[in-house]
């Protein structure tokens, strides 16, 4: 088990001590990508902050909150670094296929309902992606590193690795406080 870092990216409604009174939000959205749960980004806070600026497009600003988990792959349905959990979600969509169940417009989302709803196999309370091509080759947030700078391979070395927790205490989510804008922690001073 290890003690993780992760952030979640709130729209900035200038209400920071209910968003620490009431925090983490859940995403409900009817396209959100694993379903519905509560957000953060893994490890790399830069991707909080690529969120806020560019992939939701927050008009009035954003926050971003940290928290910590104890991660383990017993709890989180790894589909990034547990080649297990990859091989079974292969195995999964192998099965929808075969029952006519894929289409080339099945999501994510839809697989990881089969394993819950149809297969009943799905013993766990998160779920860890990566969202390959999440952020815009220009961006300033993007951080890539090539192998060789005249082949198009290279390492993303702040990938958009998404924990989806199902819910609110998922793998002790815990700790759950503000951390930007500096305006909004406790004890900041102008």
């Amino acid at each position: 088990m290890a003690n993780k870092a992760v952030y979640q990216t709130l729209e900035d409604r200038n209400n920071p001590d209910e968003i620490e009174e009431h925090g983490p939000y859940p995403c409900r959205r009817e396209n959100a990508w694993l379903g519905n749960g509560f957000y953060f980004w893994d490890t790399f806070i830069n991707n909080a902050h690529w969120w806020g600026k560019e992939g939701a497009c927050y008009n009035k600003g954003y926050i971003i909150c940290k928290a910590e988990c104890d991660y383990n792959t017993v709890q989180c349905f790894d589909l990034v670094g547990e080649t297990d959990h990859i091989q079974q979600f292969n195995q999964s969509i192998n099965l929808m296929k075969e029952k006519g169940l894929l289409t080339n417009k099945t999501a994510v989302a839809r697989v990881i309902n089969h394993i819950k709803e149809e297969l009943k196999i799905f013993k766990y309370s998160a779920v860890r992606v990566y969202g390959i091509n999440s952020k815009a080759k220009n961006s300033d947030f993007n951080q890539i590193l090539y192998f060789n700078p005249l082949k198009p391979q290279y390492l993303d070395i702040s990938p958009a690795i998404q924990i989806c927790f199902y819910y609110s205490n998922s793998l002790s989510l815990r700790n759950y406080r503000i951390i930007f804008p500096e305006e909004y922690i406790e004890g900041y001073a102008v």
